[in-house]
């Protein structure tokens, strides 16, 4: 692709054509601060934050919205340009409810003494984003205490309705991040903005709530929610109780793909925090076992790399394990039933190799789709991601960052060789793109494979030719 090149705050930039002036910023080593914009989805120009100067143009210009073009002159930066910022930044607050703002344990409104690492460790208030919320963090740069209008801060019901994926309304600063990945990425789309009595809000358009809606429970709105609108429902106490508890044995399942998150939020260098610290982190809180889930996950993908070997079917297999790509494919594609290989999720492993045993089964995991499961099957009493294990390992001081490595324990379960080890190593869910073709030797013989890392690759894989490949991979 051509590249061309413009100037960025007096510095020249090159970037391939069609690359957003947000997107050119970011190469350039600027930031422009946004709320609305997340990568890999398309711009909504919702929040308006990320209004720039280009020189020859007589209004600002939206960074996320406007193609970079050859000879550009752009301005991120100016007095005016941070006051205009600071008021769209103000009137978000105009819905969203202000617990963070007003600090009951301060006492106060002025952003300047919220610090941070005090609502890390807070329990006034009950924001599950508190003390790393993007809006809170964007108020603490503009400098924004007062605010010149009443606050509303319950307009909206709260939908609990799954019992799993919480929705407050109340939160939502209209961003429409959870939207757009519910729609483009996962393929589903129920939700959207929705007029209510008290105003617009992002919410369900195709049914009362979220459990009457067609849902997969992936948990895909959490992860890319800047605020508190959307979260899993938390049980931060009682992983502290029953780890202390004499009477209770516990089991923690702990999966590695929290690590980069989990070292994002205490600020660790990428890569740099280890599954054993965090092994050694839980055991601090009394959890009595702590297995890894690549054990179960590897045991897994055995079992279902032999269901693939001993398939005999021309039509390509439908492969996945995770139990929101079952529930999208169920859904979505109920006449290529006959062609589903589903196989067990490193959870539902755990549940079965524990299932003698009379600990209480706790699953730590960035795949938000286990807490459903969790609650469905019993697999689990009790499911934590990322988010949640910060705020309960800052506030018990079990500070995985500081402590060093210890081995997880082992569920005893048979090593199964995996003849198509490739299909399953190094795939995890994302945002765009395209779904990436593979090819592997399989006891001699060349095997296609097609993996579809997001519902809606496999929405537009699945709805064509699918003959050139032996297996499609399906994540949520």
């Amino acid at each position: 692709m051509k590249n061309i090149t413009l100037t960025i705050n007096g510095k020249a930039v090159s970037v391939p054509a069609g690359t957003t002036v947000l997107d050119a910023a970011k190469t350039a080593g600027v930031r422009i601060p946004t709320l609305c914009a997340y990568e890999g989805m398309g711009p909504h120009a919702a929040c308006r934050l990320c209004a720039v100067r280009i020189a020859g143009e007589d209004k600002e210009k939206l960074a996320c919205a406007t193609k970079a073009a050859e000879g550009m002159d752009v301005t991120t930066d100016s007095p005016e340009l941070f006051d205009e910022r600071r008021t769209a930044l103000t009137e978000m607050f105009r819905q969203h409810t202000v617990e963070c703002h007003h600090c009951a344990r301060v006492g106060g409104s002025r952003i300047e003494d919220l610090d941070p690492k005090i609502c890390e460790n807070c329990f006034f208030c009950d924001c599950v984003r508190d003390g790393f919320c993007e809006l809170q963090a964007l108020a603490r740069e503009f400098g924004i205490s007062e605010l010149p209008f009443d606050i509303h801060e319950y307009d909206f019901l709260v939908d609990d309705s799954t019992d799993v994926i919480i929705r407050n309304p109340n939160k939502c600063v209209k961003c429409r991040r959870c939207a757009d990945v519910c729609k483009n990425t996962q393929a589903v789309g129920v939700l959207g903005m929705v007029k209510m009595e008290k105003g617009q809000v992002v919410g369900v358009t195709t049914a009362a709530n979220l459990a009457e809606s067609a849902c997969i429970r992936c948990g895909r709105c959490v992860d890319v929610c800047p605020t508190g609108a959307v979260y899993m429902r938390e049980h931060k106490d009682e992983i502290v109780y029953f780890g202390h508890s004499y009477d209770t044995a516990t089991a923690v399942l702990l999966d590695g793909s929290v690590l980069p998150e989990l070292g994002r939020l205490y600020g660790a260098p990428d890569g740099s925090l280890k599954l054993g610290s965090v092994v050694a982190a839980l055991k601090k809180l009394g959890i009595d076992r702590v297995y890894d889930a690549a054990e179960a996950e590897a045991f897994a993908a055995g079992e279902a790399a032999g269901k693939l070997v001993r398939r005999r079917k021309k039509a390509p297999a439908i492969l996945a394990n995770d139990p929101a790509a079952k529930t999208f494919l169920e859904h979505s594609f109920p006449e290529l039933k006959g062609d589903f290989v589903f196989y067990d999720s490193a959870q539902t492993v755990f549940a079965k190799a524990l299932e003698k045993d009379p600990a209480m089964r706790l699953v730590v995991s960035a795949q938000n789709s286990l807490a459903d499961e969790a609650k469905r099957t019993g697999a689990a009493a009790i499911f934590y991601n990322a988010r949640e294990l910060f705020r309960i390992l800052k506030r018990t001081g079990a500070d995985p960052t500081r402590r060093g490595e210890t081995a997880p324990d082992s569920l005893g379960l048979e090593e199964t060789e995996n003849p198509c080890a490739p299909l399953f190593a190094g795939f995890g869910w994302m945002v765009g793109s395209e779904a990436e073709e593979l090819t592997m030797e399989v006891n001699g013989k060349t095997v296609r494979a097609l993996v579809c890392r997001n519902p809606a690759q496999a929405r537009k894989a699945l709805s064509g030719d699918v003959s050139a490949y032996d297996v499609i991979r399906v994540i949520a």
